[in-house]
């Protein structure tokens, strides 16, 4: 204790049980601002005082005793007004300060977390108004000295936890740059977040289907590889809620199964990306004794961080096995294409993971295998004889592996696959083609498979292979650059389509032979394209010796046209719409060849209507004949009803029955 004379400061416990010395500004200089207060009020000394319950406990002093009995002083009802906001002048009778009757004031501190008061003391006469007035300005200007140490303490709090997270953050950049393994990732996040963070243990679960596997680990004990199902557990019930659990001591919760009484106090928080939570982040035994109360929040940005991180590793990672894919694909269409039937199968079986890869002809002849081993062999024999051709394939693939399942994600990917290696169903059947050395094709189509098979068709032939674009825009800065002999164009582009398509190439270049390559060959858009500037149109149902024939006469400075483009072309009456053809009334006339069959007085039934006739008559369903026409199912439907209305029948078999009496179809 200090006797008068000394200037002294005693901490304490505020109301909300917080310390003062929480609350303050450090570098205030209390005792100096009491000393300043003093002086103003000509007092002999002046004290902060606390509030604790009914008793009044000195907190800083200036000239004053901080034993002094301020309850002695100052009576029940002063202290009361003075809390209530007035400023209070009392006289002190001698023995209660010191040995002489003196006066005291006292007043109001407002604290953001509580009240304390001001006094002041001094001899001979009382406080005057002024004073009282001057003495609440002091409390109102040592309150905001209070709230200004309150906002510096919380300004630093801040920076220290965004420092952490930066730190962190740059690191998790840093290894993103270095390394695109997940595993590698992990265990550095996981490091640094224990250093950083102050654990004694951490660790990161990731969620894989439905179970959570233990990526990294520091201080925790269980191995890398651990899993558990994901509504087991604590770490389960964050993962399947997304909310985070704060513990203390051993687990006690009905809302978890099993405990860890090892754990002291731990904080198990999602990872989330979006709405989705890809895991879990474990932060046990905090090497402070303030523990994680203070770091919660930088807790949860930075598992907003490692999981934004793990996010951008698996784009990444599907990014480039797209990309592998696709030159994969672009590989065993080469192979096929050259009818080089095992370096088709091998190559399939390589890049997408197969042990073994079998390839049949519809008839069943064996036209590929690869395997591996002798299981997997027989598995993809058995499974390439008992799946069924897709329509327009020509083949039935069958494709085996050991130890690890096919996943439904992978359906996708083997079609491609099949549909790259159905072209050795038509490999070799026949003669040697012919070498169209020297040309070179700019091809613009944006399906991904087409265009794999549109180079393999190019190269076959001998063409040379410009470049191949999936939009128009590209087509054109390529052509800028270095103009080809000759452009074979899609008319269905993402930018521009149709004849639109033709007019921004010719923009570029008047002169450079272009043929537009179609499903659509309706007598309207092969004109409109003719118009546009092209040098001819081609379907792209045509045999591969029609499409070369045209680039070649384009180049040529021929017209290019097939048989059955130039008879639609040729037409003087344009077709009835197809959504109408069922609805209109149909003049007749007698057919010998069925009495009493009615036949439509119209035009002959286009190639494609014959072709969607052949599909019929084999009992193709809609979704069957689309799949092999390249058309949209609605757009079958309303065909199949063109040809019934065409052809005076009733329903799709009596149009067949139809055909086959008429010689339309064989």
């Amino acid at each position: 204790m200090t006797g008068r004379g000394q200037t002294t400061c005693h901490p304490y416990d505020s109301p909300n049980g917080g310390a003062w010395e929480d609350t303050v500004n450090p570098t205030a200089r209390w005792p100096e601002r009491l000393a300043h207060i003093a002086a103003l009020l000509r007092a002999e000394g002046a004290a902060v005082l606390a509030t604790s319950g009914d008793d009044l406990r000195t907190v800083f002093a200036h000239e004053v005793s901080a034993d002094t009995k301020w309850r002695v002083i100052f009576d029940a009802d002063a202290v009361v007004r003075a809390l209530n906001g007035a400023q209070v002048g009392t006289p002190v009778a001698a023995g209660r300060w010191d040995e002489q009757a003196a006066f005291a004031l006292l007043t109001r501190i407002d604290l953001p977390d509580g009240e304390a008061l001001l006094c002041a003391l001094r001899h001979g006469v009382p406080f005057d108004a002024i004073e009282l007035s001057t003495a609440g300005s002091a409390a109102e200007l040592l309150a905001m000295s209070v709230g200004d140490g309150r906002a510096i303490a919380d300004a630093k709090h801040e920076s220290a936890q965004n420092n952490d997270r930066v730190a962190l953050l740059e690191r998790l950049l840093t290894g993103l740059e270095e390394t695109r393994d997940a595993s590698a990732l992990l265990a550095r996040a996981a490091e640094d977040i224990a250093s950083r963070i102050g654990a004694g243990g951490t660790s990161i679960m990731l969620v894989e289907g439905n179970r959570l596997r233990i990526r990294a680990s520091v201080g925790i004990g269980v191995p890398l590889g651990h899993e558990q199902r994901v509504d087991e557990g604590i770490a389960g019930w964050v993962a399947s809620r997304g909310e985070r659990v704060v513990l203390l001591g051993p687990v006690d919760d009905d809302r978890f199964r099993g405990s860890d009484p090892q754990a002291g106090e731990a904080v198990i928080m999602p990872l989330r990306a979006g709405a989705e939570v890809i895991g879990v982040l474990n932060v046990k035994r905090p090497t402070d004794a303030d523990g994680f109360g203070q770091k919660l929040e930088v807790l949860d940005a930075v598992a907003g961080d490692v999981a934004r991180a793990l996010l951008a590793i698996r784009r990444i990672d599907g990014l480039e096995r797209d990309w592998r894919s696709e030159a994969a694909l672009e590989d065993v269409m080469r192979h096929a294409a050259a009818n080089d039937a095992e370096a088709a199968a091998r190559t399939a079986a390589s890049s997408f993971g197969h042990h073994a890869v079998v390839v049949r002809a519809d008839d069943g002849t064996l036209l590929a295998l690869h395997a591996e081993d002798k299981e997997c062999r027989e598995a993809a024999l058995e499974a390439s004889a008992k799946v069924e051709a897709p329509p327009g394939s020509g083949v039935r693939v069958g494709v085996a592996r050991h130890g690890r399942p096919y996943e439904p994600g992978e359906e996708q990917l083997a079609g491609r696959a099949a549909d790259a290696l159905g072209l050795l169903a038509h490999a070799g059947v026949a003669s040697a083609p012919t070498r169209h050395t020297g040309v070179r094709v700019l091809a613009v189509e944006d399906h991904p498979v087409m265009r794999l098979g549109v180079r393999a068709l190019l190269e076959r032939e001998g063409l040379v292979v410009a470049g191949i674009t999936s939009t128009c825009a590209e087509a054109v800065d390529l052509i800028a650059e270095d103009e080809p002999d000759v452009v074979l164009l899609d008319l269905g582009l993402p930018d521009a389509s149709g004849p639109e398509a033709v007019s921004r190439i010719r923009q570029v270049s008047s002169s450079l032979p272009i043929i537009a390559f179609s499903v659509e060959r309706t007598p309207e858009v092969i004109r409109a394209v003719l118009r546009a500037g092209a040098n001819g149109f081609v379907s792209k149902d045509a045999p591969s010796s029609q499409v070369i024939a045209a680039l070649e006469a384009a180049v040529q400075g021929l017209t290019a046209l097939g048989p059955a483009e130039a008879r639609a072309l040729s037409r003087i009456a344009e077709a009835v719409p197809v959504g109408d053809a069922a609805d209109e009334a149909v003049e007749v006339e007698a057919d010998d060849s069925e009495p009493g069959a009615a036949v439509p007085v119209r035009e002959p039934l286009t190639p494609r209507e014959l072709e969607l006739l052949r599909y019929l008559a084999e009992g193709y369903t809609n979704k069957e004949i689309a799949r092999a026409m390249v058309l949209a199912e609605d757009t079958v439907k309303k065909g199949v009803q063109t040809l019934i209305a065409k052809l005076g029948a009733t329903d799709r078999t009596h149009a067949v029955v139809l055909a086959l009496r008429r010689h339309l179809i064989e």
